[in-house]
């Protein structure tokens, strides 16, 4: 196969092994109708420096004992799997124990016929069919070893096995890097601390929350559906990225961790501050709103702004609190303590993230808030009654839910689990991944060492795997696009009232209104001054050439209203009759007057800003004195319309009349103001509902 081929194969990819882009246009999708870059420097800290040549010295170590990585490009500018900051372990020993739990210990845990790896103690005694797990100073004669030791790189020379005997799955197969890491930590002498111990107080590291991939191993199905939800891409989105770097340059810096805090809450209690670039953040960190996130709440908050607290802790020491009560799983079975939490069940606990206000007061996010004056409130339906069920948008209570067993805990019999109504984990909204299948849903280990780009420097288990991969991710892409669409076309619906004949030179009205059908919130919620609900009024006559037109683009993909760079230029006029539910943030100008802006900061007063806590009750009013949104969604169960007046020329004959209701998550003047123009080629329209009709013009 040539080298052009398989880049044909692979995709395009763009210029970082890390944040590769795909140039593949998507596609307008109609779910209904009716008939009638560049890398930010290293952190400026000491301890980065030395991570980053512990990284170095770890591949250059395994070169030299038994392999060689000279033939395979390096990988560039990857998330760590530790923070590079003070501690008192060995310097090995949190690598050695994040790949242990997320590779060994969903099966290799207390309670079973497995030898227990869950823990330094457990680790150092356990005894197996193989020998002694671990001999400090000698990993050839360490059972845990033996069995994972392979030719990771491919070298044609070595003594090593062609596959490892453990783990099974081959997608787990550890790296070079890894091996490195392990057979090094094995040879110093498989310490847990530093030489000598210390006692200070230590901070918290990526060793003191389970990452998802632990709980993968007894909880798969809801795995699966999380790692292709917008939970796990909230950190990774490049869009998310682009806009906080705006913000804080915006606001010189003060906005701090506003918003990365509801998007990597793990990231944030690592200390990860909020203009960390994501290539060097964590891996744990990238995992977004991962599963303890919500798991690990011990108690409610009753705040807004992502404000919560996660438990740190071993995954098999500190409680895990979920929907069901009466838990027949524990420590005495080798599984992590848990109890049941009514509130994890409510809106509330869902309003910790999704209401918004920013600290001078403006209400950037309401959902929750328009929920708690919803119709569906007063009804009883919850939050996850609609997006966590098996219809997306529908609200469907727990008793009508699939019946499951919530865990398949590996060694144990599955009778002994109860059967529960289940849940889905995809939470379906309206935004999906910008990221290439390469990067997301999920990502193996081996690529965060090579760059796979290069497809002929890998090695035939690097090029099978990968392949695979592309094939799974696309499969959960898929699904997610599925369930987004159901959720949209659950949303809301138009009428449309035309005349069916008409003369030429004649004027007729076309009326159409858009009726929400969900009674949950407004159309659209959350970050609502970016995403986009709008009509589309086009009449075409017998020639093809369109006569009147509403809710059409630009040059640049925007609607015609005060957003678009060509209307501000007086290159196309303003469409003054655009039905469009999307909010829109609203500054005080200099001259005392209104002016629409794209970015949630008002440059127009002061173009260097300072974000201070609000001065006054702003928040009782939802916006300080000199910002505000204007409110133009469509409230629930609630109908709005326009009338459209239509001239129709001195061409007789059948007019097409088409109408859409249409979806657009971001609008492309906003990936302008943030620096990703470059993916604006992605950006997708829903067709939510759509009419079409006929008018025939008849001649004087």
């Amino acid at each position: 196969m040539s080298q052009e081929k398989r880049w044909r194969d692979l995709g395009e990819w763009g210029n970082c092994a890390c944040a590769i882009r795909i140039h593949h246009p998507r596609h307008i999708v109609n779910t209904g109708s009716t008939s009638g870059d560049q890398v930010a420097p290293m952190d400026a800290n000491p301890n980065a420096a030395g991570a980053y040549w512990r990284v170095f010295l770890a591949v250059l170590c395994w070169s030299i004992i038994g392999g060689s990585l000279a033939h395979q490009p390096r990988a560039l500018a990857v998330p760590h799997t530790v923070s590079p900051v003070p501690h008192p372990f060995d310097q090995d020993w949190p690598d050695v124990s994040l790949l242990l739990a997320n590779k060994c210990a969903g099966c290799h845990r207390p309670g079973t016929e497995q030898s227990d790896l869950s823990s330094y103690d457990a680790l150092l005694a356990a005894d197996g069919d193989y020998g002694r797990v671990i001999v400090p100073g000698n990993p050839r004669e360490s059972a845990l070893w033996q069995q994972v030791v392979w030719n990771a790189a491919g070298h044609p020379s070595t003594d090593r096995p062609a596959t490892p005997s453990m783990p099974i799955e081959e997608t787990q197969w550890l790296t070079a890097g890894q091996l490195a890491t392990l057979e090094r930590w094995i040879h110093n002498g498989a310490l847990q601390y530093k030489l000598p111990e210390q006692c200070s107080p230590r901070p918290l590291l990526e060793i003191d929350f389970p990452s998802a991939r632990q709980c993968a191993a007894c909880h798969p199905k809801q795995y699966e559906e999380w790692s292709r939800s917008m939970h796990a891409y909230g950190q990774q989105s490049p869009v998310f990225e682009a806009f906080n770097l705006a913000l804080i340059e915006r606001t010189s810096g003060t906005i701090g961790t506003f918003c990365t805090r509801c998007h990597t809450q793990i990231g944030t209690a690592l200390g990860e501050n909020g203009s960390r670039r994501n290539v060097h953040r964590s891996q744990l960190s990238l995992e977004g709103v991962t599963c303890v996130t919500c798991h690990r709440q011990s108690r409610g908050h009753y705040k807004g702004n992502g404000r919560v607290h996660v438990e740190p802790g071993d995954l098999l020491a500190t409680c895990m609190y979920g929907p069901f009560d009466h838990a027949v799983t524990g420590p005495e079975s080798g599984t992590h303590p848990s109890r049941g939490r009514p509130y994890i069940k409510t809106s509330q606990f869902c309003g910790e993230c999704h209401d918004v206000t920013s600290p001078e007061g403006v209400r950037l996010e309401e959902a929750f808030s328009e929920w708690q004056n919803s119709p569906a409130a007063a009804d009883g339906i919850t939050c996850q009654h609609c997006h966590m069920g098996p219809v997306q948008g529908i609200p469907i209570p727990d008793h009508d839910r699939p019946v499951g067993r919530a865990a398949t805990v590996p060694g144990m019999d599955p009778n002994l689990l109860p059967l529960r109504h289940l849940t889905d984990h995809t939470f379906a909204g309206p935004d999906y991944s910008l990221l290439p299948d390469t990067e997301f849903p999920s990502k193996l280990d081996w690529m965060y060492e090579v760059d796979y780009r290069d497809f002929d420097c890998l090695t035939t288990y690097q090029q099978r795997t990968l392949r695979d991969l592309r094939r799974s991710n696309r499969r959960q892409l898929r699904i997610a696009d599925v369930k987004r669409y159901e959720l949209l076309r659950n949303a809301a619906r138009v009428r449309v009232r035309a005349p069916k004949t008409a003369v030429v030179g004649g004027r007729s009205t076309i009326e159409v209104d858009v009726e929400s059908i969900f009674a949950g919130h407004s159309l659209p919620t959350g970050f609502t001054a970016e995403r986009q609900v709008w009509v589309s009024v086009t009449l075409t006559d017998p020639r093809g050439r369109v006569v009147f037109a509403s809710g059409d683009f630009d040059a640049n993909g925007d609607l015609r209203d005060e957003h678009s760079h060509a209307v501000l230029a007086g290159e196309v006029p303003a469409d003054r009759l655009l039905l469009n539910f999307q909010n829109k943030f609203i500054s005080l100008a200099n001259k005392g007057t209104d002016r629409s802006v794209v970015l949630s900061v008002n440059r127009n007063l002061t173009p260097v800003n300072i974000l201070r806590p609000a001065r006054g009750v702003s928040a009782s009013f939802g916006r300080p004195p000199g910002f505000r949104i204007a409110k133009g969604s469509l409230p629930p169960l609630g109908t709005l319309g326009q009338r459209y007046p239509v001239r129709f020329p001195d061409c007789p004959g059948d007019y097409l009349l088409a109408v859409r209701l249409n979806f657009r998550h971001l609008p492309p003047t906003l990936l302008d103001h943030i620096g990703t123009p470059h993916l604006k080629h992605l950006l997708e329209i829903v067709v939510i509902d759509s009419y079409d009709a006929v008018i025939h013009v008849l001649p004087e």
